[in-house]
Parts: C-alpha cells; sequence; structure tokens
C-alpha cells in the first residue's frame, strides 16, 4: 500500500479517511507516520474496544443469514432513508461483494485500541463528524484529549452520512485544511 500512495501522489500526502476508512488511515499514519503529512478523519472517532465491537459484529453474522434478496432489500432501503437519491443510485451501481461485511468486520475488530496506535502521530490532525453520528463520535472527547494537535469541524444537521449528505460542504473543509497543510496553493 506504501508503495502505491508513494507512486500516486510523489510526495508525502494529506490522508483522508471517512467511515472505516479513517480506521484505515489512522493504522497507516500510525505505523508510517513519515508518509503521513496530515490526516483528516470523518466518522471514525470511536475506539472498537470491549463492548463496542459486538453490535457491528452480530449485525454482521446476521447479514450473513440473510438470502441475497433479503439483503439488497434491506440495503436498497437503509441507502433510500439515509442517502439523497443521486448517492443511492451511484453506491447501488458498484456491483456488491457479500464478503465486504465480513472482512470489514475484521478490520473493525482489529481496530481495537485505534485511539492507542495513533496516539504517537504527531501531524496535524482534522476529526470531521456530522452532528447527530452519535455511534462514531462516542469517543470524540478521547481523541481530542490523545491527540493534542487535533481539530474538530462539525456538519451541523447529518449523521454518519455527513460527507455524501453535504459533499460540498465536507469538499470544502478539506480543501480548507489542505491549504493549511501546504500552504495557500495547493496542486491539483
Amino acid at each position: 500500500m506504501t508503495d502505491a500512495i508513494d507512486n500516486v501522489v510523489g510526495g508525502v500526502p494529506l490522508i483522508v479517511g471517512y467511515s472505516l476508512g479513517g480506521f484505515v488511515a489512522m493504522r497507516f499514519a500510525a505505523h508510517y507516520p513519515e508518509r503521513a503529512r496530515a490526516l483528516l478523519l470523518a466518522g471514525c472517532t470511536l475506539d472498537f474496544e470491549g463492548w463496542k465491537w459486538w453490535p457491528y459484529g452480530v449485525s454482521v453474522r446476521l447479514s450473513e443469514t440473510l438470502p441475497d434478496a433479503w439483503l439488497s432489500a434491506m440495503m436498497h432501503a437503509t441507502l433510500t432513508l439515509t442517502l439523497p437519491r443521486r448517492w443511492v443510485e451511484v453506491i447501488e451501481g458498484i456491483p456488491f461483494n457479500r464478503g465486504v461485511f465480513s472482512q470489514t468486520s475484521s478490520i473493525v475488530h482489529h481496530s481495537s485500541g485505534a485511539l492507542d496506535e495513533i496516539s504517537g502521530y504527531a501531524g496535524p490532525v482534522l476529526i470531521v463528524n456530522g452532528e447527530y453520528d452519535f455511534v462514531f463520535r462516542a469517543d470524540e472527547r478521547r481523541f481530542l484529549h490523545r491527540l493534542a494537535q487535533a481539530r474538530l469541524r462539525i456538519i451541523s444537521g447529518v449523521d454518519h452520512t455527513a460527507p455524501m449528505r453535504r459533499a460540498e460542504e465536507f469538499t470544502a473543509i478539506v480543501d480548507e485544511f489542505a491549504g493549511k497543510v501546504f500552504g495557500s496553493h495547493v496542486s491539483p
């Protein structure tokens, strides 16, 4: 993974991670701090320690028992209730691999202690959360305490889907942070 980032970026990047991608970004920066100029972590200030992993693990095991048609109907209903129509169409247009649930469950389960792991990272960190993302904001204060350099931005009136529901606002936040990290000129 590190070689792929180096080849594509050509320098030390600002790494943006949303939800599960945020946990991947934290793990990357903890293991390769010299390869992460800064981190923008969205919807991932939950440390899956102890009981906090249990609800996710149970929902994954339940999804594995459902017939494909039922799982598809449940996912469509969830997407329709939580996202703008344009995002539902984009997401449903991507071929779905059922194995992704068990893979993400494994990543989440092994992300227990993510806060301990990332607490040694010294680069700039911006945490972006939706105001009503109660689950993934559960350890927000702990993250801010352990990462003294971290700053917090809240996107008001939205939940965990904030980067998709408010794509323009989220993009502006990323651009603003990138400007601070790299100076006023950010290369395309």
